[in-house]
């Protein structure tokens, strides 16, 4: 939930770029949060040659749908956009297979002219406030009178304060429970929702073996993230906490008696077959 700092970035490669000759651009992937502050992410910022966004997420368009606008023609290479025949005409596109449905395109069209910029700060405001609502639920919710979850999203670790409609946070290891995120995640769904877990870990695709993501975290270590859209309601967003307070107290009543995780699969002893 938190943003990448555009306009540090901006800064030091203005310095930079003056220093050694150079011009260099920034990309700003605002996959979500262009919608959410596209203020700090705009073409005010002078390195940012071009923003790409996700109208299918904040934006409210239907999936697949996303796009890029760049601040100058010239910054849109000639590699990146081909020009087809087509109908007896000629047409750039931007994307792998030329052909693409144009729904996505009407719906973000017909939501910016419905909404307009009043509609979606309002709607922004609204989530916004969701989220806020569910953070302060989790940071309530304690055990052995220690509260069980951290807060990991801009709120509650970063100096920013400001954060995308998303409330991010782990089960607090120091509490030394027998339960995880993936556990509690687990649980949630038996409630019929939906909060998605993950360990704090990659998979080399050579070696596979276990990497962590963070220095200061081990990749055992899970968390886990509630993304609040427009159609999370404050009702919904209650009826969710109702459910999160009972994993938690499921997952206390079973304590080591739970367990998700499937048995690992071992190797065969089975001799393979010659064709």
């Amino acid at each position: 939930g938190q943003y990448d700092p555009v306009w540090e970035v901006d800064k030091v490669l203005e310095q930079l770029n003056a220093e050694k000759g150079l011009e260099v651009g920034i990309h700003v992937d605002a996959a979500s949060g262009g919608f959410i502050a596209p203020a700090a992410l705009g073409f005010r910022l002078k390195n940012v040659l071009s923003i790409s966004a996700s109208g299918h997420k904040f934006g409210n368009s239907c999936c697949g749908t996303g796009w890029v606008v760049w601040r100058q023609r010239k910054g849109l290479s000639e590699h990146v956009a081909i020009s087809v025949s087509y109908l007896g005409g000629s047409a750039d596109s931007y994307t792998l297979n030329f052909s693409r449905p144009a729904q996505g395109v009407y719906v973000q069209f017909y939501k910016f002219l419905r909404l307009g910029k009043s509609g979606y700060a309002a709607q922004v405001a609204n989530q916004l406030a969701v989220a806020d609502y569910l953070r302060t639920g989790l940071q309530e919710i304690k055990v052995n009178g220690a509260p069980i979850f951290t807060i990991l999203d801009a709120v509650g670790m970063s100096e920013q304060k400001h954060c995308l409609p998303v409330v991010t946070a782990m089960i607090n290891p120091d509490l030394g429970l027998p339960f995880d995120d993936i556990d509690f995640q687990h649980v949630v769904a038996q409630g019929h929702w939906y909060v998605s877990g993950y360990h704090m870990s990659m998979h080399h695709p050579l070696t596979e073996e276990t990497m962590p993501l963070f220095t200061d975290q081990s990749p055992n270590q899970a968390m886990f993230r509630i993304v609040v859209k427009n159609n999370l309601t404050m009702r919904m967003a209650a009826h969710l906490m109702d459910e999160i307070r009972a994993a938690v107290k499921f997952l206390q009543e079973h304590g080591r008696g739970f367990q998700h995780r499937k048995p690992k699969r071992l190797p065969t002893q089975r001799s393979v077959p010659v064709c």
